[in-house]
């Protein structure tokens, strides 16, 4: 029954937003978005709707956890319909294990919103104001084409390779934000039965956490990344979780139970073949995604959220390819590397030709032969 409320709820936000926009419009509020907290408060000292909507949703996640990913989130109801067409069709892909669903996540938080707006705000005093209608709805919003990408890379292609949650776990900025006031939060699923092992809910898991784990060693449920989607809890049939509330104070809290531990999921491999651990090959990854992001983000309008998931797949792809056909399986390779290294070149020969004034005539004219989107700018 709960599983109906949610998902009520997810298909019930959104249509309120639609209503909102083609109704209101910016008109009465503005831009809805979490980077606003970034972008105009932490940079600006502006109070706007998103700035209120990121108060309200760390405030809301310190007493209840999560519930905004699990029960409202847009990416999280489009991987959650990805991962039900995939499962129509057959597919279940393994849900990856990786210490990079802590690291990843925080480093593009710190990397691409507060350490830069952080430094400007330092440098330029605030000028506070509170404007509800500004920026306008669509001020972040990618065009179609972009934007039809992103959701088709971080809301299906990404659960296809990186299993359930995969945009979540692995890059959402906002999820690595409402970390702390959810290792706080007042509610939580914990263990208040008796639990017969039998990994459901582990298996119900879609952000992948060891649940089993964690309820008989914790009893209660410590990692992060839970959303409060209560899936494990409705997928235990000897009914040994509930998600209640326990006085913080007479709580036993760790520092240990929130830090990335040693491959717990390995041990359930022979059990269910839900899990697929890289931990061993973490900072491989974590190389190549930045390396791949980093030369695409920016160029034909791409965002950050679709060069990292690009970037994330493409990474998994070279890593992963399970090819038997080696001279294919390395043109593939090969093909993708050409496309990055082709990418870093340009952006590079941007960045010179941008700082360098004496010689960006004959640096950016070789770039607009092999980009020639918007290298009009820079003439």
């Amino acid at each position: 029954m709960i599983q109906r409320f949610r998902i009520a709820s997810l298909i019930l936000i959104h249509i309120l937003i639609l209503l909102h926009i083609f109704y209101w419009g910016d008109s009465k509020i503005g831009s809805v978005d979490f980077q606003e907290f970034f972008h105009s408060f932490l940079k600006l000292g502006k109070i706007n709707a998103g700035v209120l909507l990121v108060i309200i949703s760390f405030v809301f996640t310190l007493i209840f956890g999560r519930f905004f990913c699990g029960w409202a989130c847009h990416f999280g109801a489009i991987q959650e319909l990805a991962w039900l067409a995939l499962k129509k069709m057959n597919i279940q892909p393994k849900t990856i294990d990786s210490k990079l669903v802590t690291f990843l996540p925080l480093f593009i938080l710190l990397h691409l919103y507060i350490i830069n707006n952080l430094f400007f705000a330092i440098n330029l005093p605030w000028e506070m104001s509170v404007k509800i209608n500004e920026p306008n709805i669509w001020e972040f919003l990618p065009g179609y084409i972009i934007g039809t990408l992103t959701f088709i890379v971080d809301g299906f292609l990404i659960i296809y390779f990186l299993g359930r949650k995969g945009f979540c776990r692995f890059i959402c900025p906002w999820g690595a934000f409402l970390k702390i006031p959810n290792s706080l939060a007042l509610f939580k699923v914990r263990k208040t039965g008796t639990c017969t092992n039998c990994h459901n809910c582990t298996a119900s898991c879609p952000v992948g956490i060891d649940v089993n784990y964690e309820i008989n060693n914790f009893k209660k449920v410590t990692n992060t990344n839970c959303t409060s989607c209560m899936m494990c809890i409705s997928g235990c049939p000897s009914s040994a979780l509930s998600y209640s509330y326990a006085n913080p104070l007479k709580e036993k809290v760790s520092l240990t139970d929130y830090l990335p531990t040693k491959d717990k999921i390995s041990e359930i491999n022979n059990k269910h073949d839900y899990f697929k651990s890289i931990r061993h090959l973490d900072w491989i990854y974590l190389l190549l995604i930045f390396v791949f992001a980093n030369s695409i983000t920016n160029l034909y309008g791409i965002g950050d959220f679709l060069a990292y998931g690009i970037a994330i797949i493409c990474s998994f792809i070279i890593i992963n390819n399970k090819i038997n056909l080696k001279i294919l399986k390395y043109t593939l390779n090969g093909l993708i590397l050409i496309f990055f290294i082709w990418h870093a070149l340009i952006k590079t020969n941007i960045y010179f030709g941008s700082h360098n004034y004496q010689g960006a005539p004959t640096i950016l004219e070789k770039t607009t032969r092999i980009y020639a989107e918007k290298m009009n700018l820079y003439r």
